[in-house]
């Protein structure tokens, strides 16, 4: 790219965008855009809630406890029909359970017994507090057993990840690439005692669920092991809240908040993704690159611990910049519009600086930034001369440059999307090798159908990788718990007497997998490289550093309605301990 796609783009690019009506935007723009993959409606009548435990009803299409069910509905404990004050055991099961609700909650030695003492529901386990309990809950949707087995030697983990719209989208694909990577181990090895791993997930409902969701993986699954959040403020709240104090190792596949690094967290927190502290540095170095004398930039940054930080320090870093305002947006859970106020945001940015309409917008966020980005173009169109910015977008947003490109307004429109494909760049970590990344999404499309971009789901299936190779090293004998978890994650980058592991490799192999398991089980150390590259973890801190990539959207054989991700940068760091580094362009 030249310097030239850094201006004002030629009126005539924008014409179309002009006679889209700006009253409604915000619905119009988004709800096409989110995937159907989830439905965000959890219910229709109180019937669809029978699945959790419990009494639950219908309320605004999702599940909620019916408070109308007081604390008198407790049976005898006889399980039968009709006893004075068994309100909550009119049909009566025989089960013996306690409170009459026939929910299973007695006491259990094993899984199995609590799926034969509950009709054969597969969502039933037995808990560590030895009561049977149903793992679903209106937030946790999934209960993944072995082969899709129940069964009883298995160790469960769990996940809290921002599922259901409007971040599906981009969430969906990390996700399945956890799934994929239990079933690889389950398929090639499993934990020292003999267990398979079994996998409860929830969704976190954009963050605003994620400490209640850990609680119940915590207290009622009793998972050694969380893989989540993805949001930065979600992983600080769930570690501070719950697992820290419960010594439940967490593994966050994308939080890169720089205060995760100084978490008081006795080791249980780590993550494969850099800190923001070097992001902050690339695209300040960047705007400082492609801003020319004169030219006016607006950050706009998701109002969490990932946007505000990582908003004030590009503000810090970017001395030579003319950074003219930060404007914070809230999100809020409507799928159709994601984004707060967005058409008051539009207006504050394109007036920002005494009515001087910003060159460069910088949007730190996730695939929430559509919204604003397709919001923005509509607005701008309609003015003269049409003062169409370049965006930079941080690395949460940069998979959204392909879901911006086909998105239903602008997927018939050839102008326009030729002007997108001019304006849009990404800033983000490094998170793929080469050959292990290619091998990895030949496994994700055969299972999946679909190709998996260039998304942070790598780590994803290197975050379950983690935990599971550190549980393996765990002497048999010993329990599987978080904190036996974390000391074992420096057998997995001995650099220097480690065997070398490489996930993948040219052939799709899975190989590996027990390769490492019999290394670690026999007390040795490996040197692990997985999907997203050397997993060089700081011990000290659960952190790992690595370069950062420049991305822009190219059409593949010059058709505009196949998007691809393409890297033009590199953002290559300074020896350690620095946190800045130069830009160079990837031949």
């Amino acid at each position: 790219m030249t310097d030239s796609n850094t201006r004002f783009i030629r009126p005539s690019w924008g014409l179309r965008l002009g006679t889209l009506a700006l009253a409604g935007f915000g619905s119009m723009l988004v709800g096409n855009g989110c995937s159907a993959i989830l439905s965000f409606n959890q219910c229709e009548v109180d019937a669809d809630c029978d699945n959790f435990a419990g009494n639950w009803m219908c309320e605004d299409n999702k599940c909620v406890e019916d408070s109308t069910a007081s604390e008198t509905e407790t049976g005898d404990g006889d399980g039968d029909t009709g006893d004075t004050g068994d309100t909550g055991d009119t049909t009566g099961d025989g089960d013996g359970d306690g409170d009459g609700d026939g929910d299973g909650d007695g006491a259990c030695t094993s899984h199995t017994q609590c799926i034969a003492d509950n009709g054969n529901n597969e969502n039933f386990i037995c808990s560590c507090t030895g009561e049977c309990i149903n793992a679903l809950t209106p937030e946790c949707q999934k209960v993944v057993w072995p082969n899709d087995t129940p069964q009883d030697d298995v160790v469960f983990i769990g996940s809290v990840m921002p599922t259901s719209p409007p971040f599906d989208t981009l969430v969906l694909p990390i996700q399945n690439s956890l799934e994929l990577a239990l079933e690889d181990f389950n398929q090639e090895s499993e934990l020292p005692s003999g267990e398979k791993i079994a996998w409860v997930g929830c969704d976190s409902v954009a963050g605003s669920e994620a400490v209640a969701t850990a609680q119940h993986l915590v207290d009622n699954v009793c998972v050694p092991a969380i893989v989540g959040p993805v949001f930065s403020e979600a992983v600080i709240a769930v570690a501070d809240n719950v697992t820290v104090p419960a010594g439940v190792f967490t593994i966050t596949p994308t939080g890169t908040a720089k205060t995760i690094t100084d978490l008081v967290d006795d080791d249980l927190v780590w993550r494969p993704i850099a800190s923001d502290i070097y992001q902050a540095n690339a695209i300040a170095d960047r705007l400082e690159a492609i801003a020319e004398p004169g030219d006016n930039i607006v950050v706009l940054n998701k109002n969490d611990d990932y946007g505000n930080l990582l908003a004030q320090d590009i503000v810090f870093n970017a001395e030579g910049a003319n950074i003219t305002d930060v404007i914070p947006y809230d999100l809020q859970l409507d799928p159709n519009d994601p984004i707060a106020n967005v058409a008051d945001h539009i207006t504050n940015t394109l007036f920002t600086d005494g009515g001087n309409p910003p060159e460069i917008i910088v949007l730190a966020g996730t695939s929430e930034v559509q919204a604003f980005i397709l919001g923005y173009l509509q607005v701008v169109a309609s003015m003269q001369p049409m003062p169409f910015p370049r965006f930079v977008l941080s690395h949460g947003a940069v998979p959204s440059m392909v879901d911006i490109m086909k998105h239903p307004l602008v997927i018939d429109d050839d102008a326009t999307q030729g002007l997108l494909y001019s304006i849009l760049e990404g800033v983000a970590p490094v998170i793929f090798d080469e050959v292990n990344y290619t091998a990895f999404n030949v496994r994700y499309m055969i299972k999946y159908g679909e190709e998996n971009k260039i998304t942070t789901s790598s780590l994803a299936y290197d975050s379950a990788m983690v935990a599971l190779f550190a549980a393996s090293a765990i002497p048999a004998g010993e329990p599987i718990t978080g904190t036996n978890i974390a000391a074992q994650v420096g057998k997995l980058v001995d650099k220097d007497g480690g065997q070398a592991i490489n996930c993948f490799g040219e052939q799709i192999d899975l190989g590996f997998i027990g390769e490492a398991v019999n290394q670690l089980q026999v007390g040795n150390t490996i040197d692990l490289k997985c999907v997203s590259g050397e997993l060089d973890f700081d011990l000290a801190t659960g952190d790992v550093r690595t370069n950062y990539i420049g991305w822009e959207p190219q059409p593949v054989n010059m058709d505009l309605d196949t998007p691809v991700l393409v890297p033009q940068r590199m953002y290559a760091l300074d020896p350690e301990p620095a946190i800045t580094g130069t830009w160079m362009d990837i031949p």
